[in-house]
């Protein structure tokens, strides 16, 4: 039998989340007497995502492509953007640490998907083959 539990009882996260985990399937939440949310645990959600006859699908693994300063940063971005490669950009510092320290000693990593990490090198070299020299 479904689970259906009112807005106010999302105050209480532990035992929403305890009562998803148990159940393995969803909860219903109303508000004022209307459905309004449901919520699962995220194996339910997988269970359900899941096309039958098809193994689950994994992430896939991503791999350190470069870092760069800030204005090269920006730059790089928007090529990988325009080639369509998708990354991950992070920052060295944190956001706390770069608003303290400045962004001059700030620098960003690029994490590419594996499987597109020749064509991301690619891209680096040839964008920054001058500065190389």
């Amino acid at each position: 039998m479904p689970q259906i539990r009112p807005i106010t009882d999302l105050r209480n996260t532990t035992e929403i989340s305890e009562l998803c985990h148990a159940k393995n399937e969803p909860v219903f939440i109303t508000k004022n007497g209307y459905g309004d949310l449901v919520i699962m645990s995220m194996e339910t959600y997988e269970a359900l995502a899941a096309v039958p006859g098809q193994p689950a699908k994994e992430p896939e693994a991503t791999r350190f492509l470069t870092e760069k300063s800030p204005p090269w940063a920006g730059v790089l971005a928007g090529v990988l953007q325009q080639h369509g490669v998708p990354f991950i950009q992070e920052s060295s510092l944190g956001a706390g640490l770069a608003l303290k320290t400045g962004s001059l000693s700030e620098t960003f990593r690029f994490f590419v998907p594996a499987s597109r990490l020749a064509a991301a090198e690619a891209l680096v070299e040839e964008l920054f083959a001058a500065e190389a020299e």
